[in-house]
Formats: C-alpha cells, structure tokens, sequence
C-alpha cells in the first residue's frame, strides 16, 4: 500500500472514532432522558419512539455532515422525517384505519402545538392517551440532530451539544411528577430522589468526560498538525507535569464534594419537586352543576323507582359500594363537589384525566375489573367502585367519553363531561375490599382547617349534641349519629302518594307511593325535601322538642325527626364537623347488605342497580388521615311518638326549595368553560353543528400550519425588514454601504464564499456576477473619494443591487430559489470560523 492511501485510510479511520466517540457520549445522555420521562409514559409505545428517533436522528445528522449540508437543510430534512413517523410512533392508535390515520395526522399538528400544556393537565402516567407521545417524540428527535449535528461539525463551539443534550434530560423532569421516587441516606443524611440524583450523576459524568476528550482530541489534532507541517516532535510529560493534572483533578473533586456536602441539607429539607405539574392545576368547573344530592328524591318517584339505572358484573368483595359522587363542601343551602370559596387548584376538588393508569395503594385490598352498563341513568357524575387504576370506555361513544372522562384521586370519584347515556358501557381497574378505619377508634384533628364554618351550623344541633352528654372523641360522635338514626324516620316526600279521584268520599285511602309499599308495615308521614341550614335546624329542633317534652331517654320514645338520607347525611356530617372531624357525604349504591347498625342499606340485587337503591352515606376522617364509613339511613320500625304527631307543624317551617341550579354542559365539554348552554332540543331549526366541527378542525390545522410555518415567515421577514432600513438610509453614504452589504448578503445565501481578507473588488471578481465589478468600485468612492455622494448615487447603487439580486438566482430551481430565500448563512456570517459547514 502506497504511502497516499495508507495516510487516507488512517485519516478516514480517525474520522470514524471521532464520529463514533461523540455518539456514545452524546447518545448516552439521550437515554439517560429517556430514562428521566419514563414515568411520564411507562409503555412500549415510548421506548420504541425513542429507539426509532435516536437511529433515524443519527442519520440524519450523518448524512448532513458528510454532504456538508446547511443548518438549514439539516432542519427541513429532520421536520420531514418527523411529518413521516410522526403518527406511527406518536399516534400509534391512528393506524387502525385509514379514516382514523388522516384524524392522526391531524393529532400529530395540534399536538405538536398544545401538547405541551395538554401533558401538564392529565395525570401521569400518560401511555398512548391523545397523541402525548407527540412532544417526546419532538425532543428526542430534534434534540438527538442539534446535539449530534453540533458535536461533529463545530470545532469551537461543540460545547453547545451538551445543553441540547441536557435539555433533553430535562423534559422527563419538568414534565414528570412533583412526587419524588423515595428517599436513602448519604452519610447518615437523607436524600431525596435517589432516582433523579442517580440519573444527574451519570449525567454530569458522561458531560464531563466528553468535554474531557474534546480538548484531548483538538490537543492531538494540533500536536500531528505541527508536527506534519514543521517538524516538531512531542516530547514525553515529565513527572512535574504528571503531578499538576492529578493535582488539579483532585481540587475540582474536592471542589464539587464540598458543594455538594453544602446543598444536601437544602435538598434534603424537602419532600417535593417544584415542577410545571406543580403549577398547572386542571380542574372540572363543576360548580355550574346541580348538586347531586339536592336530585336524591327525585330517584324515589314513579318514573325512577323501579328503573335500571346501571348493571355492575364482576368479582367485588363483601361491602363493595358504588360510589356516585363525594360531596365535600357545604354552603349552607346545598352540599357540593367543589369549594365555593377556594380557588381552582384545590386537589380535593381537582378532576384530572386519567389517560393510562394509577398507582393506588393497595391497602389491604386487591386488584378488580368491574363493568358497568348504563340504563336509564343520564348525567355526568360516572359511578367507580374502590381506588381507580384504569378506566376503559366501550362502544360506539368510546372516543368522545374517554375524552371527557375526569377523575378525582383524593376523593375516589369520576365525572364524565359527555354526559353517559343508555347503552354506555365501561371497564373499571379498581382496587377494591380495603379496609376503612372504624369510627369509634378515630381521634379529630388538632386544626379546623378546611372544616365547615361554624355559622353555618345551626343553633338547635349545636344544644342537641350538647344536651346528649357525650364525648368529642370517635366514640362519642359514633353514639350521637347512632342516636341520630334511631330518632329519625324514614321519609322519602311530602305527599302520601296520588290525590282521591273526584267523586269518591273524602274518607278514602289514599294511595301510598311505591317505595312506602316496599317497606312493609309502614305509617306515612311527610317530609320536606332539601338539605340547608334551616331544613337542618328544623329536624334538630324536633329532636330536641321532643326530648325535652320527657323524662324517657329510650330512642323507641324519642323518634320526632321524619327525613331520608338526603338530610340525616348533612345532620351528621355537620355533627361530624362540629366536633372537629373532616366529613363528606357520598353518594351511590351498595352492592350487597353492608348497613352497620339500625336499618340495612337497600342494595342492588344481582348487579342490577335501580333508582331505590340509591343511598347516601357519611365518611369521615381522623388525624391519621384514614375515613371511616358510616351509614346515616334513619330507621322506620319506630313510630313518630302520639304526643308528637299532635304537635303542631311549626309556623315558620322551611318550604321546599328548588335548586335554581340548572345542568350545564361547559362549551365542548371542557373543564375551563362555565357559560350557560341550551341543551333544548329544536326540531324545527337547521342542525349546524357539522359545520361547527369541520371549522374547528380546518382553524386548528391552519393554526398548525402557521406555527409550523412560522419559522419561515421570521425569516423572510427579517430579511425585508433589514433590505428595507439599508435602502431607507438618509445618508448617501451609509446607503451606499448597506447596498453593498446586501449584495454580499444576497452572494452568501446563494452559496457562494463568504468575504475573508479580500478587497470589495476581489470579491466581486470572485462571485462573477455581471455589474459586481462596478459595485466594488461605487462602493468605495463613496467610501474613500474626497467627493461625498449624492442621493441619486444612491438610488443609482441600488438599482444595480437589485439587478444583482435577480442575477443570483438566474437558472436556478424553484427549490434552490426558496433555499436562498430561507438561507441563514448572511444572519450568521460572523459564527462561520466557529460553525463550519465543511467536513473535518
């Protein structure tokens, strides 16, 4: 082998290590991100997106260095490949079939634009849910080129690949968890995120030994350079110099051991991560709806009665209860889902979406799948059983409804904003069967906060609780509630039932209502609906009226309350509240008889849930932070006592009142909207709403477009506005100047040699264009001539630039023309000796 091609061969060898080295660094520190946002996904989905996006990034920036290609090349090939991968790797869902791939394609543009803030408002992990695989796969492929494309082509400035890299690192950070993924100990110190911290380290290692061999390449490369060219010969280190390097190593280790040391305690003193989940709170604005509760009485009349609202199959364990919503505020007139005075970044009141799985604790209990079908029940509060780990919707609907699905985890409750209607079916993961705390073991909670105000409890339970006697400790509120259901009565309205025909005598038996029927030997006696303050007030002053008026303490003698659960579930969480125990009321069904103490809950039977199964019942909380469940259904074997019923209704008895609240659907079905909306159906008016959704979809594929786009339009303009202040020039010289510095401009983004020492003459000569020559030399009499120009010079300079302009692009392609006209190589004429665009 000739000397020539022995030298050629170790050049192209040398080249293939210095490729290969700044890969393995670089490529490390890709992974160690996709390490970081695994949380954030947890599917096969995301590490096949990462392993396609880093080879094919690879390549690209492969090709473009060994094509010598412009940045700008380098950036519409890389927009390219991800428009082609963009759906199968981001919107894998779309391959089904070809309608659903267009609706992809659409996915991947929206994304690709509200993906960010989209990803910070589910909950995580986030899976396949909605194309949130769009912005992973925009940093890792972008993020894999600028870095690899910086580290071989930049001589000087390769540095910059490693915040490209770093910034990679971070998405799996800011966009992760703000929980952090457990603790250890350094040294007898405890440390947060030993995960994290693990992650950063071998980052900081990988960083530092790539700067490390960076100057030890750049140092060799000078040594043979010198060495082939003058002759010098490298003489070995000494022992001195042996001594130094070490010595320095060990001061920037001690150096950064002591930082360390200095921050632990700061990173140690807390327990959370400050991250864009942390301050992007979503939340359902359910404060438009109708409180559930205040509808408990309408699932007792003739139409909801015996109807099948929802069918439950699956393996549930004794006590399992389906829960329908978990009200947890009062506001005097009704209990609610949401706080009527807290902001919108309530956790307690925060519904999220849930688009791949939770992590509950399990809690002593296991892992069920649980079906639910819907019948005659419609509205949004969606019944769950247990702690969710997933949901999955089924059927024609199943898009829409897992779109509108929203969960609360503090609460174990569910809204579906799609409203669910006859025929909806879904598939609950739930870990179901743990145990609950029992309330006589609680203890309250040494603060108020967040407990109700105490001007809206009455006056009358406030006397009542204090005349029984009893403790505030979990025993003594589980007695008064005891005691509570005991002297109720079981009253589900206010009208016995049918009027008497017309004709008959007035002495007739009216007709009682089902559910009177349903309880045996039962004696009807009316009740108000509604749960406010003054409906409260009123069944505790009966209570007390009643215990008052004798001596007997036996609960048989003292039954005066008449009311169902609606309002014995308010009467004992504000008990609850009272003496300082955090309570909510929830309400839903029982799956089987699960009633602790006085009357059984009426449970579904077989799976089959109808309108007189509905119940509500109490859970409160103890310091610990462990509920307990507590059934508040008054009994009905007792009678209202005769001296009682001979008691006149109070004068001032409060009258039903009906919600003013009217169910609303927010615009779209979006968490954020609250405006009123019409839902009446019109029959006689044209049905618009197609046209409604093909604008949506042609403003947000247009808004895409003109992001993406965008980059281009800048540049564009920047130019015109740069062309435009050098023509505009009021003085003759400095116009002439900028006409020469556009006509360079225009030489440079069409490819040709940037200016280094020559004159403007030379470097016209160079360019060979037509009338180049004759710029040089206006250019610099205007410069150097005794004589100052004229504006007519002016205008005369830059009608030649012009024509120079045109010249440039003479015979040139449509696409090598728009490549001139997005150039950046004139904006970045002054980084060119630090970011070649020519091979090593």
């Amino acid at each position: 082998m000739s000397e020539r091609r022995r030298r050629a061969a170790t050049n192209v060898r040398s080249e293939g290590r210095f490729l290969a080295i700044n890969a393995a660094f670089l490529i490390g520190m890709i992974v160690l991100g996709a390490v970081a946002a695994w949380p954030i996904y947890e599917t096969p989905a995301f590490v096949i997106l990462v392993a396609v996006s880093v080879v094919l990034a690879a390549a690209v920036a492969f090709t473009a260095f060994i094509r010598s290609w412009s940045w700008l090349t380098v950036v519409l090939l890389t927009l390219g490949a991800y428009l082609v991968i963009g759906v199968p790797l981001a919107v894998p869902d779309a391959l089904a079939s070809l309608g659903e791939l267009v609706g992809g394609f659409l996915t991947l543009l929206t994304a690709s634009v509200f993906g960010w803030k989209q990803l910070v408002t589910v909950t995580i992990p986030v899976g396949t849910y909605q194309g949130l695989l769009v912005p992973a796969l925009l940093v890792f492929l972008f993020g894999t080129v600028g870095a690899l494309s910086i580290a071989w082509r930049a001589k000087k400035t390769y540095w910059i690949a490693l915040p490209v890299a770093f910034a990679v690192q971070l998405f799996g950070l800011i966009f992760g968890s703000a929980v952090p993924s457990g603790s250890s100990t350094i040294a007898g110190l405890p440390l947060l995120d030993p995960r994290e911290l693990a992650l950063g380290l071998a980052s900081f290692l990988l960083a530092l030994g790539f700067l490390v061999w960076r100057v030890s390449y750049a140092r060799r490369v000078a040594v043979r350079l010198a060495q082939s060219e003058g002759g010098v010969r490298q003489g070995r280190s000494g022992l001195g110099a042996l001594v130094r390097r070490v010595s320095l190593a060990v001061v920037i280790l001690l150096v950064s051991l002591g930082a360390s040391a200095a921050l632990l305690p700061v990173v140690a003193a807390t327990n959370e991560r400050e991250v864009l989940r942390t301050t992007i709170e979503p939340e359902v604005r359910l404060r438009d709806y109708t409180s559930p509760l205040s509808q408990y009485r309408s699932y007792f009349d003739e139409q909801s009665y015996d109807s099948e609202l929802f069918t439950v199959e699956g393996e549930q364990p004794a006590g399992t209860r389906l829960r329908l919503a978990v009200l947890s505020y009062y506001d005097g007139e009704v209990f609610r889902v949401t706080d009527p005075n807290a902001d919108d970044t309530n956790e307690k009141t925060a519904f999220i979406r849930i688009p791949y799985r939770l992590s509950p604790d399990a809690g002593g209990g296991s892992e069920e799948k649980v079906a639910v079908t819907v019948g005659d029940y419609s509205g949004i509060w969606m019944p769950t059983v247990g702690s969710l780990v997933s949901a999955s919707f089924e059927g024609a609907g199943s898009t829409a409804l897992t779109e509108d699905f929203f969960y609360n985890e503090a609460t174990s409750s569910a809204v579906n904003l799609g409203v669910l209607a006859k025929g909806d079916s879904y598939v609950i993961d739930a870990v179901v069967g743990a145990g609950t705390a029992s309330l006589g073991d609680l203890v309250a909670p040494d603060s108020r906060e967040g407990l109700v105000d105490e001007a809206l409890i009455p006056k009358s339970l406030v006397n009542w609780v204090r005349a029984q006697e009893l403790s505030s400790s979990g025993s003594g509120l589980q007695e008064l509630i005891e005691r509570l259901r005991a002297r109720g009565y079981l009253s589900h309205g206010l009208s016995v039932g049918e009027p008497v025909p017309e004709g008959e005598a007035e002495e007739a038996e009216p007709l009682a209502p089902t559910w009177a029927d349903d309880l045996g030997d039962y004696s009807f006696k009316p009740s108000f609906a509604g749960h406010s303050v003054g409906r409260i007030d009123e069944l505790f002053t009966s209570l007390l009226e009643k215990q008052n008026s004798t001596n007997d303490t036996a609960d048989t003698q003292l039954v005066s309350a008449v009311g169902d659960d609606e309002q014995f579930a308010v009467a004992a969480a504000l008990v609850a509240q009272h003496l300082g125990f955090p309570a909510r009321v929830v309400l839903g069904f029982a799956l089987d008889d699960v009633g602790q103490t006085g009357e059984p809950l009426p449970a579904c039977e077989a799976g089959v849930c109808e309108g007189k199964n509905l119940t509500a019942w109490l859970e409160v909380q103890g310091a610990s932070g462990e509920w307990a469940t507590v059934d508040v259904t008054p009994q009905h074997s007792d009678p209202l006592d005769p001296v009682n019923e001979n008691l006149r209704d109070p004068e001032n008895s409060t009258e039903v009142i009906q919600d003013s609240a009217t169910e609303q659907l927010p615009p779209d079905a979006s968490p954020s909207g609250g405006d009123q909306q019409d839902n009446s159906d019109d029959d006689n008016g044209i049905d618009l709403a197609w046209l409604a959704a093909v604008l949506r979809i042609v403003g947000l594929s247009l808004l895409a477009l003109l992001v993406l786009l965008s980059p281009f339009v800048t540049i564009l303009v920047a130019k015109a506005t740069r062309r435009r202040d050098r023509m505009k020039e009021t003085v003759p010289e400095k116009r002439i100047v900028g006409g020469w510095d556009e006509y360079v401009d225009a030489a440079l983004d069409h490819g040709l040699p940037a200016p280094t020492t020559q004159t403007r003459t030379e470097l016209a000569r160079s360019y060979g264009s037509p009338r180049g020559v004759q710029l040089a030399r206006f250019a610099d009499r205007a410069v150097f001539d005794a004589t100052e120009p004229v504006d007519a010079d002016g205008d005369t300079f830059w009608e030649i630039v012009e024509a120079e302009r045109l010249a440039f692009s003479a015979g040139l392609t449509r696409w090598q023309r728009l490549r001139a006209a997005l150039s950046l190589r004139s904006f970045t004429n002054y980084l060119r000796s630090q970011l070649p665009t020519t091979k090593r």
